[in-house]
């Protein structure tokens, strides 16, 4: 049998966001625009500090949407989503991840679905309902205490720039200074201290 090797169609494209970045903790979005995409991702959604990364869902995300906010995606513009990183989602035969919805905004109740995951086979989904509530803001001081603490986890190779921001922003929403400062990390060499391992430097607001 021919081998088949499926590892360029599992590495995360850095022009928009990955189920990878939400391995270190869900993420609320607000949709901003809804716009069509290219065949393989037909639906380009457009979000509050996107920073040009937009979200492409898959078939089973954009049937859920669908069946939470309707079919005119133009309308979703407003709403909130929170996303989430699913280990078990499968792709030619092997659990890879992907992106699953945790809770909508602007849905009247609890959805739960059946919805088909590979042939003859169907997976439940459960969507809560998402109470929208305006986060603050990370504080700037912290952000710069912390940031070579940031710089080590990234240069050490034990989280990604993408993961490190979307970390933070569970507790304090950063400014796209902040979040540039943060992508930048590699590319500055002035970034050196020695940090306590144990300090938590995604704590926003003390």
């Amino acid at each position: 049998m021919e081998q088949f090797d499926i590892s360029d169609t599992i590495q995360a494209k850095s022009d928009q966001l990955n189920a990878d970045d939400l391995i270190s903790a869900p993420r609320t979005i607000t949709i901003t625009a809804v716009t069509k995409g290219t065949p393989d991702n037909p639906v380009k959604i457009r979000y509050e500090g996107d920073s040009g990364r937009p979200f492409n869902p898959c078939k089973t995300v954009r049937r859920i949407l669908s069946l939470g906010w309707g079919v005119m995606a133009n309308e979703w513009a407003g709403k909130s989503v929170t996303l989430y990183n699913d280990p078990s989602v499968i792709y030619a035969g092997k659990a890879i991840g992907g992106i699953r919805i945790k809770a909508m905004s602007d849905i009247p109740k609890r959805i739960v679905v059946s919805l088909s995951t590979t042939r003859g086979k169907k997976s439940e989904h459960k969507i809560d309902v998402l109470e929208v509530t305006e986060k603050a803001m990370y504080d700037p001081a912290k952000f710069d205490k912390v940031l070579p603490a940031m710089a080590k986890q990234i240069e050490a190779g034990k989280m990604t720039h993408e993961q490190i921001i979307n970390k933070c922003e569970v507790t304090g929403t950063l400014t796209e200074e902040q979040k540039q400062q943060v992508r930048n990390i590699g590319k500055d060499a002035g970034i050196d201290a020695e940090i306590n391992e144990d300090e938590d430097f995604f704590g926003g607001n003390e």
